[in-house]
């Protein structure tokens, strides 16, 4: 098979920057939203997922944020929008999921390196990697969207697989934000490491895994993914159901209130 250098300069809303070892290092790149997920991000990431798959000089992938948050989730502007138009909400869910699916079934390795606080979205972007690296200093949101009268449909999907449906009901009726220790300890993340060395560890990491074999790497990595495989076909329900909801005056409501929230911070 021909091999395909991909490039990657022309992403605005996110960076990709690959090491002379094969590996590619992904910034999201929207800190001053606190890198939330615009319909151009979404478009990008979906474009980014599909290079790497295609390209031979890529070993390995290293996502994190630019800024001091990994990811919100859902861009507020592009949430409001959901309220009036379920086509359009639906299909950006898609979207979403469709990159949840690339990353699953992406022959390489991604680790993800959690620089601060994650939601929604980006919850389920960095539960979708292989190896899941989180800042001491970070935090999850888990159930956001309960607050928004929302169901999330990544994390409905994910966290009973990774933690247990105890563990994951517990904290999604909740909307608990947890401590890197406390997702640690429920399965959530693989390692917690000390802020100032977070990058450190995973680009060492990055580097180890770029010198193994690929194609066992391949293998281990889809032999791990078996039941999140055997759940997928789910995973469009979750979704849909998700983006009927926005439609909801509650979820109306609940943006507004997230809103007055944002301006007040």
């Amino acid at each position: 098979m021909a091999k395909t250098r991909m490039d990657y300069s022309d992403f605005e809303e996110l960076t990709a920057v690959r090491r002379t070892n094969g590996v590619l290092l992904v910034t999201l790149n929207r800190p001053e939203s606190l890198n939330a997920f615009t319909e151009a991000l979404v478009l990008e990431l979906m474009e980014l997922w599909h290079r790497v798959d295609r390209d031979s000089d890529t070993k390995v992938v290293v996502v994190t944020g630019a800024g001091k948050a990994f990811s919100v989730g859902g861009d507020i502007d592009l949430l409001d929008t959901f309220t009036d138009d379920i086509d359009g909400s639906i299909a950006s869910s898609r979207n979403f999921a469709k990159i949840l699916r690339q990353l699953m079934d992406l022959d390489k390795p991604v680790i993800t390196a959690v620089n601060g606080d994650l939601l929604g979205g980006g919850l389920g972007m960095a539960l979708s990697s292989d190896v899941l690296y989180m800042s001491d200093q970070a935090r999850i949101l888990a159930g956001a969207q309960l607050n928004l009268s929302v169901l999330s449909g990544p994390e409905v999907y994910l966290w009973p697989i990774l933690t247990s449906p105890m563990k994951a009901k517990l904290h999604l009726f909740r909307a608990d934000t947890l401590d890197a220790q406390t997702a640690e300890n429920i399965g959530l993340v693989s390692a917690v490491i000390p802020h100032a060395d977070l990058m450190d560890e995973v680009l060492s990491l990055a580097d180890e895994l770029a010198a193994r074999d690929p194609m066992t790497l391949t293998w281990t990595k889809r032999a791990c993914n078996h039941l999140l495989e055997r759940a997928r076909p789910a995973l469009d329900t979750w979704l849909a159901l998700e983006g009927f909801m926005f439609s909801r005056d509650e979820a109306k409501a609940g943006l507004k209130w997230m809103r007055k929230t944002i301006k007040d911070d």
